[in-house]
């Protein structure tokens, strides 16, 4: 039996799928029930990681446990501390009472000590409690994972389609631009790197970057435009001269429109939404994330493991390009 915290979500839902085309028997295990049916052949089991006692049960006869629970963004019942630290110290600590013999720990691309933003801090204070654990453990740092159902790319997307565009004219702020310097990875290939190493002896106390070929934010948000049909405008112009170019924009170029925001003035939007909106759609911390960038270093798993990531084009492809026959709102 192999255990996947977080197994509902877009991570853990493609690992247990990966485990069960292995022929694996899997346990996701989440708060709530799926909202879709899981994969053929996984058995889903309530539990908390913020709750140590619902764990015991779930980690009972496990061989393997998978650890995926992070969130991106804090929320009045859910801090960074709550879910990172003392998430993966329940889970730790039920992983050693019920004698698991591997564990696995998804981590974040970014994650070392210093780090500036509170996101990458409590990451690596959950590293620390692993390496410390006396687990067989590995430790996955996947850059921006993409894919079906991931918030990023698909979030991108929603507002260059209708309705949004509609309400937007068609113009999509692109924080930092060029400025900002990503590694993507498809959620696919996350998945088959960690289900590949519970195999692998020489996996063990080892940590492995996930990540694809740099790409600025400007050619990911290019990419995403192009993948779902569309002929995207680019503007590289500052602010003040975008706002003068609005009605010109809006009447003669193709759409979407997308624009650079400095992240100086990400910073301070982000400010000002975290003071006034429960869920901001941008957080000073996840500013402090852009200005670093997500880029690492994937050779080592690239030769254990064949990660070989496939272009980011040719996967953003597989969920964002239009159906066959189907129409896309070009004006929009």
């Amino acid at each position: 039996m192999i255990v996947v915290t977080g197994g509902t979500g877009f991570v853990g839902r493609e690992i247990c799928r990966r485990l069960t085309s292995e022929g694996l028997a899997v346990r996701a295990v989440a708060r709530t029930p799926p909202r879709q049916p899981l994969p053929a052949g996984v058995e889903f089991f309530p539990g908390d990681v913020s709750q140590p006692d619902t764990l015991r049960m779930a980690f009972r006869g496990a061989k393997a446990v998978i650890h995926t629970v992070g969130i991106i963004r804090e929320h009045p019942n859910q801090t960074f501390e709550q879910i990172h630290v003392r998430g993966t110290a329940h889970v730790v600590a039920a992983a050693q009472n019920a004698g698991v013999p591997r564990y696995l720990h998804l981590s974040a691309l970014g994650t070392r000590p210093g780090a500036a933003s509170r996101y990458h801090q409590t990451k690596w204070a959950a590293e620390e409690l692993v390496r410390s654990s006396g687990l067989a453990y590995t430790l996955f740092r996947p850059s921006l994972i993409y894919g079906k159902g991931d918030a990023f790319t698909n979030h991108l997307a929603s507002l260059m389609r209708p309705p949004l565009s509609w309400f937007s004219g068609g113009f999509v702020p692109i924080p930092g631009g060029e400025e900002v310097i990503l590694q993507p990875v498809a959620v696919g290939e996350v998945a088959e790197a960690v289900v590949r190493s519970l195999g692998q002896t020489a996996a063990v106390g080892q940590t492995f970057d996930l990540c694809g070929k740099p790409v600025s934010l400007k050619d990911l948000s290019l990419a995403i435009a192009q993948a779902m049909g569309r002929f995207p405008t680019w503007v590289e112009q500052p602010p003040d001269v975008i706002l003068a170019m609005i009605p010109w924009l809006w009447l003669r170029a193709s759409k979407p429109v997308l624009f650079p925001v400095p992240l100086k003035l990400c910073r301070i939007a982000a400010a000002m939404l975290e003071r006034f909106l429960p869920q901001p759609p941008l957080t000073t911390d996840q500013v402090t994330m852009l200005e670093e960038g997500s880029c690492g270093d994937s050779t080592p798993v690239e030769t254990l493991l064949g990660f070989h990531p496939v272009g980011l084009r040719e996967g953003l492809a597989t969920y964002l390009a239009p159906r066959a026959g189907g129409r896309e709102d070009r004006r929009a």
